[in-house]
């Protein structure tokens, strides 16, 4: 039996969401008319989305939302912390360092996907998208061991799936490996996807401890990580130009194109401020799990679009359905445990759904009437 869970407050999850489809459809188009994916320019654009996002956003708080009457009622949703009033787990030292380190990991993790991963093996297309569920795995072990989360067993059930389901996507594309790329680097490709899922869930956990055990506001970490992150961009840009792609586009096209091409830009930077304003928001107010949903739900869609392209799924340069529709139906099977893992859907089969929330409930509720009636009949005995 499978139940859906109508829980309250998805309202960032659905935004963050919406900012990462947004951004993936963009990076389409920008791809399809310009030829440029995963460019350095992309770094920078992200970063000051991240900067003056958190920005806009932290004085919205603090010179709109102090002044509101409903502050008190809205002060966990909206940030408003008192956080000189509390005690922080940490000294100001490690909590710079933690920072660092968030954001450290945050751009170490683009520049595998933009840099270091094209120079090694040409691997899948579709294949960071297909295996995205290995932040969840990755978020729930290091939240488990290190922040001492419960894991129920629809958590349980839900990683094995997933860890299987991701296992077979890996061994899959292995069988099905171009005859031109070596093994050793085809085998190097896919520990730098694995480093850099890794280095997102160490990114999403260090938020989380942050807000929960330092009492930073969500807004700060991130504007500060971007501070950081713009530095390091700016030294890595010495070394290697970021706009010699924004140069070549300028120099080969006409007016009208370049300036398409411009805009296109500031919108890849404005959903990118959503996706890092979002990402965290979503981070501190249900967990790093929850948060990595985003990044892998609905993924069948973008996989059906590259079939359909001929741009992926392709065996001896001619496309394969077997290949295609299996990598579907594990895209499929990954969204939903996703799902049951986060509690949006339940499953009652095997008592999956003791552990949930949902099912906490209606054992509390259970227990409760059964208190309430043995009450009533002590009363009516004593009568």
């Amino acid at each position: 039996m499978i139940k859906i869970s109508c829980r309250k407050n998805l309202i960032y999850l659905l935004l963050l969401f919406i900012s990462f489809f947004l951004r993936r459809i963009l990076s389409i188009i920008i791809e399809k008319i310009y030829g440029i994916n995963n460019s350095l320019i992309f770094i920078f654009l992200m970063v000051l989305g991240e900067i003056i996002g958190g920005a806009i956003i932290f004085l919205y708080q603090n010179t709109f939302l102090k002044k509101s009457k409903k502050k008190e009622k809205n002060l966990h949703y909206q940030f408003v912390y008192s956080e000189n009033q509390l005690n922080r787990v940490d000294k100001l030292p490690k909590i710079i360092l933690l920072i660092f380190f968030a954001a450290y990991f945050d751009l170490i993790e683009f520049f595998i996907l933009s840099n270091f991963l094209p120079k090694i093996a040409i691997i899948s297309a579709t294949s960071t998208l297909r295996l995205c569920c290995i932040i969840t795995i990755a978020s729930s072990i290091i939240c488990t061991y290190a922040l001492k989360y419960k894991i129920g067993r629809h958590h349980k059930f839900s990683l094995i799936i997933l860890s299987i389901t991701s296992l077979m996507i890996i061994t899959i594309e292995f069988i099905n490996k171009p005859k031109e790329i070596e093994l050793g680097n085809f085998i190097f490709a896919y520990i730098l996807i694995l480093c850099h899922f890794l280095f997102l869930s160490f990114t999403d956990v260090i938020e989380k401890y942050l807000a929960d055990y330092d009492y930073l506001n969500p807004l700060k970490i991130l504007m500060t990580e971007g501070i950081i992150e713009f530095i390091m961009s700016l030294i890595y840009s010495i070394f290697h130009d970021p706009f010699k792609e924004v140069k070549k586009i300028y120099e080969e096209v006409d007016t009208n194109k370049f300036i398409l091409f411009v805009f296109l830009l500031i919108l890849f930077s404005v959903f990118s401020a959503g996706i890092n304003i979002y990402k965290i928001l979503c981070n501190v107010l249900y967990s790093p799990m929850a948060k990595s949903l985003t990044s892998y739900f609905l993924n069948s869609v973008f996989i059906i679009y590259y079939y359909i392209d001929g741009t992926d799924f392709k065996i001896d340069g001619e496309r394969n359905f077997f290949y295609f529709i299996i990598n579907l139906i594990f895209s499929v099977i990954i969204e939903l445990f996703g799902l049951v893992y986060n509690e949006l859907f339940i499953l009652s089969c095997c008592e999956l759904s003791e552990d949930t929330h949902h099912g906490i409930t209606e054992r509390s509720l259970s227990t409760q009437i059964e208190l309430d009636t043995n009450v009533v009949e002590d009363d009516e005995d004593n009568i």
